[in-house]
């Protein structure tokens, strides 16, 4: 081993939004479950708040939205809307077959449970959690059963028994819909409860302030001469707070090298 690989700095490695980030393991003051957040009027959005770190306040800096991500918040929230969206689309599904059945038309609505929107969701979507995994698989059976009741009514319908077909519509209604309608709910908590922030305490010479992570992934040594100098004049602002880039002998990407005490020119003081 070279005396420059043997130099080597002790960093902690964190992940935001799939991308792995190294900070100085002697700036880390510490990382902890995010704090509740109090919102201060007429900042950058970046600028999440305000954290209670034991009786002092300090700013957290969103890492999402400083380089340009959505939030997990807001994340969250499309999550939320796009299962309401899910479940109102069975709904819908139902009252529309239930008009044809009554009108005599026919029905133009998705009767494959592959081709619906949910189905193209569901069958595309990968969860990292194994408590999501599982309660996903939940949701096939229900969902190709309210699928497959379009063709039954619709053999009711050519041998003229309608009411059978309405009373198999209302009996998939109160059953398999109101099955999946517990399944969305029980997916939005479970989402809620296990995507969850960590805050990063750094102290730079200036400043005193949090970062929001995804989690922590290592605190290791990176050899001096795997850390490269970046070209940062060709990319955005932002990238001033990533000037390097290191390779991890245990990635296969590069990791971004953080710089504490640009974060902490911007960040607002501590008190």
């Amino acid at each position: 081993m070279s005396a420059q690989r043997a130099c080597a700095n002790t960093w902690v490695v964190v992940e935001v939004r799939g991308q792995e980030f190294a900070v100085p393991a002697a700036n880390v003051r510490e990382i902890l479950r995010m704090p509740d957040i109090t919102a201060v009027p007429l900042c950058r959005p970046q600028d999440r708040g305000v954290i209670n770190l034991r009786g002092r306040i300090i700013p957290l800096i969103d890492m999402r939205k400083q380089f340009g991500w959505r939030s997990v918040p807001e994340e969250l929230d499309d999550f939320y809307k796009l299962m309401n969206r899910r479940e109102e689309d069975h709904r819908n599904w139902l009252k529309e077959l239930e008009k044809s059945v009554m009108e005599g038309t026919e029905f133009r609505l998705a009767t494959d449970p592959h081709k619906c929107a949910f189905g193209q969701w569901y069958y595309s979507y990968r969860s990292n959690s194994p408590w999501i995994t599982t309660l996903l698989r939940k949701f096939e059976p229900p969902h190709n059963r309210i699928h497959a009741i379009a063709s039954s009514t619709s053999e009711l319908v050519k041998t003229r028994d309608n009411d059978e077909a309405r009373r198999l519509i209302e009996q998939t209604r109160n059953g398999e819909l109101q099955g999946m309608v517990s399944l969305f709910q029980q997916l939005k908590e479970l989402t809620r409860e296990t995507v969850k922030e960590l805050a990063m305490v750094i102290t730079a010479t200036q400043n005193t302030f949090a970062i929001s992570i995804d989690r922590a992934v290592a605190v290791e040594t990176i050899p001096t001469d795997l850390i490269k100098e970046m070209q940062t004049d060709v990319f955005s602002p932002e990238c001033r707070f990533v000037r390097r880039v290191a390779e991890r002998s245990t990635a296969r990407s590069l990791t971004m090298i953080l710089e504490p005490e640009m974060f902490g020119v911007c960040a607002a003081p501590s008190r």
